[in-house]
């Protein structure tokens, strides 16, 4: 096991699922984690199950609801005000839901939750000056080999990308992560890794109706993994003595891979940028 004792940690989506398996990955190592996640049960739960583990490290819990932009910052103002610098940040937190839903900021639920509160702690970190050159981001999101055709969307149109709801926003909230991976490391100065799960047996399916679930399973449920096994490979490419400042790394369940071309191409990550800078000001702006 690779020690990571003293590392200052937090994990979004930290109390379910994978966010949750790595966190108590992450405290078994030693590491001084910070979960962030909405339910405060399920909170207490994680905090209580990591206080009777052995060894150095701990874990404590932020309840916050990331689906709102001026949580996600405060949170990201927060977590900067209180650990001062950020080793690893584990960006789990998302959702999958094929109804229309927007919250109160006038965001698309999906694409909030998934990506762009993510984008909001990134930003306000890096603002306070509370990530390293050394520290470790890694971004649960599609991260595939190769970026499907079906799958592929653009971001310069800023009206189509707020037009996309359901499935569709679950899909663009993903490739928006990797597009934003493939430019972290130069625009936050950190270690970027993009890490693609595949099949988990988690609950966020939850919301996906009976019927599209019982056509989904037989594409994933021979290749299902345990969310502690995830969390386990996930520690692993933390602790990596391979990867090094300024590095821009994609990984899934079989190991590391190159950064897909549809990813790596410059003009669409700059899209996105403005995109996220452009809607996370609409969030943020009192209305």
């Amino acid at each position: 096991m690779n020690t990571l004792t003293g590392r200052s940690a937090v994990v979004t989506g930290g109390t379910d699922g994978i966010g949750a398996a790595t966190a108590l990955e992450l405290r078994a190592r030693g590491a001084e984690v910070t979960i962030v996640g909405r339910s405060a049960t399920k909170a207490d739960a994680i905090v209580a199950r990591a206080a009777a583990l052995p060894g150095p490290g701990s874990l404590r819990a932020i309840s916050a609801d990331l689906s709102l932009m001026r949580t996600a910052r405060d949170v990201g103002e927060r977590l900067a005000d209180e650990l001062g610098h950020i080793d690893l940040l584990l960006n789990a937190v998302g959702i999958l839901i094929t109804r229309t839903a927007h919250t109160e900021e006038g965001i698309e639920l999906d694409f909030a939750v998934g990506y762009l509160s993510r984008f909001v702690i990134l930003e306000t970190l890096a603002e306070r000056g509370a990530l390293r050159l050394e520290g470790r981001v890694i971004t649960i999101a599609a991260s595939g080999r190769e970026v499907p055709k079906f799958a592929r969307m653009e971001f310069h149109d800023l009206v189509a990308v707020e037009a996309r709801t359901g499935m569709t926003s679950h899909g663009q909230a993903q490739l928006a992560n990797d597009l934003l991976t493939a430019q972290a490391a130069a625009r936050y100065g950190i270690i970027a890794i993009g890490y693609g799960p595949g099949a988990v047996d988690t609950s966020i399916r939850r919301e996906v109706p009976d019927l599209i679930r019982a056509i989904m399973k037989p594409f994933y449920a021979r290749r299902t993994r345990r969310p502690e096994d995830v969390g386990r490979q996930l520690a692993d490419i933390f602790a990596d003595p391979a990867l090094q400042p300024g590095d821009t790394a994609f990984f899934d369940r079989d190991g590391r891979f190159p950064t897909p071309a549809f990813i790596a191409d410059d003009q669409r990550q700059a899209d996105l940028l403005r995109a996220s800078l452009i809607l996370a000001d609409k969030a943020l702006t009192p209305r």
